[in-house]
């Protein structure tokens, strides 16, 4: 399926409270096939309305830890609602962001993975950083993961680097989108 087609039927948003078991079943997907899930999820399922609250204040800015930087999660819905992925905006960079992580993570639901839904989350949340001012975006992968890569090549990534993360120790690549 080509990406105008998914566009018609699929949106980026910030997570709401009618999507609420819609998140927790996007969650369980991700803890059968034993991949870790996303911080705050736990508070998500104590206290939906104050993870809610605490993603609303990352994004502005407020009460988040030293060294971490205001960052906006998204959502990509589909019509039925869906969520197909997230993804995590990052609105400016530290030293640390510079060598894993960079201005954008994303995650495909795994049972919606090799769909295009990647391509698609990405293009779109590459929207949302042009609209917050942000002119380049530096995007990290694992240098064995093919399918981020690929994805981040299709939205037009441009190779800047290859080496040893010291964060993670693995072989990172490191890609800068001109906006």
């Amino acid at each position: 399926m080509d990406v105008q087609t998914l566009l018609k039927s699929i949106k980026l948003l910030e997570p709401e409270l009618r999507l609420r078991s819609e998140f927790y079943r996007y969650c369980e997907a991700f803890r059968r096939v034993h991949e870790p899930q996303r911080p705050l999820e736990d508070l998500a399922y104590q206290d939906f309305l104050a993870y809610l609250k605490r993603l609303k204040d990352g994004s502005l800015g407020l009460g988040f830890p030293s060294g971490f930087v205001p960052s906006t999660i998204y959502w990509l819905i589909r019509e039925d609602h869906t969520i197909l992925g997230n993804s995590s905006l990052r609105h400016w960079l530290t030293p640390t962001l510079e060598d894993i992580g960079g201005h954008i993570g994303y995650a495909i639901h795994p049972l919606e993975r090799h769909k295009g839904y990647g391509t698609l989350l990405l293009q779109l949340t590459l929207e949302k950083a042009r609209e917050k001012g942000i002119s380049k975006v530096l995007i990290t992968c694992d240098s064995d993961n093919l399918a981020s890569s690929g994805v981040i090549i299709k939205n037009g990534g441009v190779l800047a680097s290859q080496d040893v993360s010291i964060q993670t120790e693995k072989l990172t690549s490191r890609y800068w989108i001109d906006l």
